[in-house]
């Protein structure tokens, strides 16, 4: 005879199955991120310290400049990369990016995901967005308002580590900023990029 024991046992058993099953449905329809060893930001710039804010909100270590990376990459991402590529991310004006870009080609890294942010004529802020397409899009619904650098850096962590569909799109923010930056400022992430 059939114990209630075994009867609870079994009626658990059945309903784990669909709760495994859509969280495995989850995992696989959104790629794993790309796994981020730091994130740098500028000072200079408002929107790259609130850039670096939420990344480390989302738990991601993060790297103070004021526009120059050398002691970065003297003190920090040469000896890293010395034992193999790892991944970066950051909001920064473009001698910064230039720069990271050149260096983490010998370690067989590219630029994944870039945005450009500039200011319109009108004061407000267009962004110019290529990478993942999942990525793009994300931005092209969530980049438009106030707090696009937050923005910003809740998609660059999200950035797939698999080679995806590439696409891009140029997206303005709806309001101005209250105190644009004076230069063009870049969102971007430098990884490996793992085939599909």
């Amino acid at each position: 005879m059939t114990s209630r024991r075994e009867i609870l046992k079994a009626g658990l058993a059945a309903s784990a199955v669909p709760l495994a099953a859509s969280a495995f449905a989850a995992r696989s329809a959104r790629p794993e991120a790309v796994a981020l060893y730091k994130v740098l930001y500028d000072t200079r710039f408002p929107e790259s310290v609130a850039f670096a804010t939420r990344a480390a909100e989302h738990g991601h270590a993060i790297h103070a400049m004021h526009g120059d990376m050398t002691r970065f990459w003297y003190d920090d991402l040469y000896h890293r990369w010395r034992q193999g590529p790892a991944a970066i991310a950051g909001l920064t004006a473009h001698g910064a990016l230039f720069c990271l870009e050149r260096l983490a080609w010998d370690q067989g890294m590219r630029v994944v995901f870039r945005a450009e942010h500039t200011v319109a004529v009108s004061g407000c802020v267009a962004h110019a967005v290529e990478g993942p397409a999942a990525l793009v899009e994300r931005a092209a619904d969530t980049v438009g308002g106030r707090g696009w650098a937050e923005a910003m850096a809740d998609i660059a962590v999200q950035c797939p580590r698999r080679r995806t569909q590439h696409s891009m799109a140029h997206i303005e923010t709806a309001t101005a900023t209250p105190s644009p930056p004076v230069e063009k400022l870049y969102s971007w992430v430098i990884a490996r990029v793992e085939r599909a």
